[in-house]
């Protein structure tokens, strides 16, 4: 069976490179002969990002820049390597819209697992928290390009990182003093090539911002042409439609994209098609809307998401666990029933990493409510199985929603390590939902265009060579809960920036990323 599913993918893409093809997708119809070039990846089935129909051809790179694709005679060539691609797809590099981590803060190895699996851009400072703590960004972007770092970095700049600089922390309210500092500090930050602003407005201390604030800094974002990714409120079924829209609101003034969107307890596909409407109206009202999706059924964070609106604050948890421990813990009791039960919460970090709070519960003779409140505020980082597949694949098969991991290279997430192969393994191979054209799309030219990385994203004479040469019969994501750090196969290729990536675990290579910075043009 799995050579006769090989052979009807190979016959797929040769299928494919009979259509009716265009000749090639740079400005000229054929490469310059006389012309030495560094890299040569011929005869693949390219796949160019765009959307539109693969068809055979061969890509020229001369440094880190793509040059020719199209339709070569390879005699003519002169090339210092050459990648034979045939019976193989060529891709450009994929780009994650939600990643975490600091590269300045890891070994040179850092972000590699995500190179693994195709990827070649992050972009991080995500969910309210900037990636370049109290140095400015041009500085973090020095550093980042002296440390090294297997992809290209794209930042965002945190709202919650600019409520703590500018002495906003954790009010209720934040005084004009306090917004116009925030306003100044990200107008900064965006004239030094941050992409846009992220919100956490589920967390400390997005949580307390009101709609004059986030209104005051979107404004800021819209004059630099940038973007404003955001965690929502609150993504419960009954509650995911209001915080969406409360987002949208502020698409009168910059770009917004729903990130990781979900409907937590949703059941059926509807309800993913309704939030979906939603988005789409938005878009016909005039709003530059977008979002973008993880392919996992459990989400991840700190325990907090379990407590009652009383007690998310460090001081109020203390005084909740001395003065109102009982209703504290009904209501842990009931908000964990909700949560599908004590077995639908994966504890990954500490002494019971690995084992659900139903496990520790049974090994301790603790009560689930009890052990979150021992376990002290925020907890153990956790994974929670509160999605399904008949929900999200509402949003992971629309074409105008885009692939992110919200996954980082420390976190015990199956996401970090597998989310852009499991699309092609499962979406396009095993259940034929997506088409390969489209699910690359979604994995890079979408991404970039959403994002506004100008360079990136598509298989195109002029731009840079992140390139992906894929073995589609034998993509694999690898991880999975019970082996959480198993590697990604069928990427046969990973070049960034014209440089062919080493992704072994212990590579001593260079790294050929580098900061993206928008007012380059990156």
């Amino acid at each position: 069976m799995k050579f006769i599913l090989q052979a009807l993918i190979y016959l797929g893409l040769f299928a494919l490179t009979s259509c009716t093809q265009k000749e090639t997708v740079s400005a000229q119809n054929e490469p310059n002969y006389a012309l030495e070039y560094d890299l040569y990846i011929q005869g693949g089935t390219i796949v160019d990002g765009t959307g539109e129909t693969p068809y055979k051809g061969d890509v020229l790179v001369r440094g880190s820049e793509i040059v020719f694709v199209g339709q070569t005679d390879q005699a003519k060539i002169r090339a210092t390597r050459t990648i034979n691609a045939q019976q193989k797809i060529v891709t450009p590099g994929f780009i994650d819209a939600h990643s975490h981590g600091n590269p300045l803060q890891e070994n040179n190895d850092y972000l590699r697992s995500f190179l693994r699996q195709g990827v070649t851009t992050v972009i991080l400072g995500q969910d309210g928290s900037s990636p370049n703590g109290t140095m400015s960004v041009s500085d973090w972007f020095a550093e980042v390009d002296k440390h090294g770092t297997g992809p290209n970095i794209a930042a965002l700049v945190g709202h919650g990182s600019l409520r703590t600089q500018s002495g906003g922390g954790e009010k209720d309210k934040v005084t004009p003093q306090e917004q116009a500092k925030m306003e100044a500090l990200l107008n900064s930050a965006l004239e030094q090539g941050a992409y846009g602003l992220s919100t956490g407005l589920e967390y400390l201390p997005g949580r307390y911002a009101d709609e004059d604030e986030l209104n005051g800094l979107a404004k800021v974002v819209g004059a630099h042409d940038g973007l404003i990714s955001s965690h929502i409120r609150n993504e419960d079924d009954d509650k995911v439609a209001q915080s969406v829209g409360e987002v949208i609101k502020q698409g009168r003034f910059a770009h917004v994209n729903i990130t990781h969107i979900k409907v937590v307890y949703g059941k059926t596909r509807a309800q993913g098609d309704a939030i979906l409407k939603q988005i789409r109206d938005a878009r016909q009202d005039g709003m530059n809307v977008s979002a973008d999706v993880y392919p996992y059924l459990a989400s991840f964070g700190s325990m907090i998401y379990l407590y009652p609106e009383w007690a998310k604050r460090k001081s109020e948890f203390d005084d909740a666990v001395k003065n109102r421990r009982e209703e504290f813990e009904a209501f842990l009791r009931a908000k964990i029933e909700r949560r599908n039960g004590p077995g639908a919460i994966l504890i990954s970090r500490g002494e019971y990493a690995g084992k659900t709070l139903q496990d520790v519960s049974k090994l301790t003779g603790k009560r689930p409510e009890e052990l979150i409140i021992d376990f002290g505020h925020s907890g153990p980082s956790t994974a929670h199985f509160i999605m399904t597949k008949n929900t999200q694949d509402a949003f992971i098969t629309a074409p105008d929603i885009s692939i992110s991991s919200d996954g980082s290279p420390t976190m015990r997430h199956p996401r970090s390590f597998g989310s852009f192969p499991k699309i092609l393994e499962d979406y396009v191979v095993r259940d034929h939902l997506l088409s390969i054209e489209l699910a690359v799309h979604k994995m890079s030219g979408l991404t970039a265009q959403t994002f506004g990385l100008k360079s990136r994203g598509v298989l195109k004479a002029g731009l840079a060579a992140d390139i992906l040469v894929i073995d589609l019969a034998h993509v694999k994501a690898g991880t999975g809960w019970a082996d959480i750090y198993a590697q990604p196969s069928g990427f046969d290729a990973v070049i960034v920036n014209g440089n062919i990536a080493d992704t072994s675990e212990k590579s001593a290579t260079p790294n050929y990323g580098r900061s993206l910075q928008k007012h380059n043009g990156d």
